[in-house]
């Protein structure tokens, strides 16, 4: 013991080891803290992705099974070519461009095209509208049928080269379902397929569909059928898909006049949610007293008739429906009004200058805003189908309540700007064969280039 004591210490002084095993530790210490701590040091490919200019940008317009028309235009600024179907149509600064094709048309800008593309579609008739998504990883689609009198079709467009595959999960009214013939659905290249709920999924409950991308891009869009008794035929609608379970969920454009609202809420948690159901008004946000309180069970849809509320003098002015939640839920009021069918869904927040094209048809035109946090503007310009400015307006918004803007006559396109404040927008058309609801959305405007770093092998 003596001999390896005095190789440890000599003369009162540590070894060299013994000051490396002591003070490394601690200065590699002091350099974490210096950096703001473990918690904040970047762990090797976790950082997030960067920005990069669009160079490719793609919209899906779905079929119209009775013809229809797509009018393609553009947020990007000066006008440009961009490809819709077979076709190289020109668009720009409130130009638009429309052609007629009842098939599934894809949308494809490049370069200076690829920022702030918008194409929307339309039935023949004018009484159906939707505006033509971009592919997406993951969408929601509550309050679709798959028997009796409401029937849903599912369709799914691979815009590329290869394969892609979907995943579709359904809740019921009575839980989630096992929809064994609905996973691991392939789309091949450039493909649209079709899938008809009634067949896949047989049944008479209300439903709610998330469609996830597993494999490739895929564009999905669901057409809602429904049919009054009495009625000589089935109303269609596209109903529009929802990005997200939210607790906060604004439904914005109330078609007017009588007739049959359901409001379908899905709860795709595993546990129960309380939702609170309020009126949207110009003046106010308020939950009415013939409505109580909703309990939606986890994994399943909750469906409420709204009828009689909504032509109350209570609801005289509603501009939409404001539902809070205790967890993420997914909502849809369907209007079924003089054998038309409408769609309004929950709309996401635009937190920029954002574009859309206005359905087409006889009646007005309006712009229905609300869900802003803070007091603020929002400057609307339009276009007429030539590319004529058509009259700029500005509106006020505000917390807890709503805002409704009539489009001049004629407006094809509109530019809709906040500023100062994040909104929820829907267009509103409300014409004497029916009423059509489209929602905005932020525009595709760049590219997220995920962080690449080389690996320690």
């Amino acid at each position: 013991m003596s001999g390896r004591r005095s190789e440890q210490v000599r003369g009162g002084r540590l070894a060299p080891t013994v000051v490396l095993a002591v003070v490394l530790p601690l200065l590699v210490l002091l350099s974490a803290l210096a950096v703001g701590g473990p918690d904040e040091v970047a762990a090797p490919g976790a950082q997030p992705p960067s920005e990069a200019a669009l160079t490719r940008s793609t919209l899906v317009c779905p079929r119209a099974a009775d013809g229809g028309r797509v009018v393609v235009g553009s947020d990007a600024g000066a006008p440009g070519t961009v490809a819709a179907g077979e076709e190289e149509v020109e668009v720009g600064d409130g130009v638009t461009a429309g052609l007629d094709d009842d098939g599934s048309v894809e949308v494809t800008g490049e370069g200076e095209r690829a920022p702030g593309l918008v194409a929307g579609r339309s039935a023949r008739d004018a009484t159906s509208a939707v505006d033509c998504p971009p592919p997406s990883s993951d969408q929601w689609f509550t309050g679709v049928g798959a028997g009796g009198a409401h029937t849903s079709v599912l369709e799914l467009h691979n815009p590329d080269g290869g394969p892609a595959v979907a995943d579709v999960a359904v809740y019921s009214q009575s839980g989630a379902l096992d929809a064994e013939r609905l996973r691991g659905v392939a789309v091949g290249p450039g493909r649209t397929l079709r899938l008809d709920l009634a067949e896949l999924v047989p049944r008479r409950e209300e439903l709610t569909l998330r469609v996830t991308t597993d494999r490739g891009r895929i564009a999905a869009t669901v057409v809602d059928s429904f049919e009054e008794l009495g009625a000589a035929a089935a109303s269609r609608e596209w109903l529009p898909s929802q990005a997200e379970p939210r607790t906060d969920n604004l439904l914005l454009g109330v078609p007017p006049g009588d007739g049959r609202r359901t409001l379908v809420v899905a709860n795709p948690g595993d546990d129960a949610v309380r939702v609170q159901v309020g009126i949207v008004t110009a003046q106010s946000v308020f939950a009415p007293e013939e409505l109580p309180e909703l309990v939606v069970d986890p994994g399943s849809v909750k469906v409420v008739s709204l009828g009689a509320l909504l032509s109350s003098p209570a609801a005289d002015g509603a501009l939409g429906l404001a539902l809070t939640s205790s967890a993420p839920v997914t909502a849809t009021l369907r209007s079924s009004v003089d054998g038309d069918l409408a769609e309004t869904v929950a709309g996401p927040l635009v937190t920029g200058a954002t574009a859309a094209v206005v359905p087409p048809g006889p009646g007005g035109a309006e712009l229905v805003l609300g869900g802003a946090a803070t007091a603020g503007v929002v400057e609307v310009e339009a276009w007429d189908a030539e590319g004529r400015p058509l009259r700029t307006r500005r509106t006020e918004v505000g917390p807890d309540r709503g805002t409704s803007l009539a489009l001049p006559a004629g407006a094809v396109l509109v530019r809709v700007v906040p500023s100062r404040a994040e909104v929820v927008a829907s267009l509103l058309r409300a014409g004497p064969d029916g009423s059509v609801v489209v929602p905005l959305r932020d525009l595709v405007r760049s590219a997220l280039v995920p962080a690449v770093r080389p690996g320690l092998g």
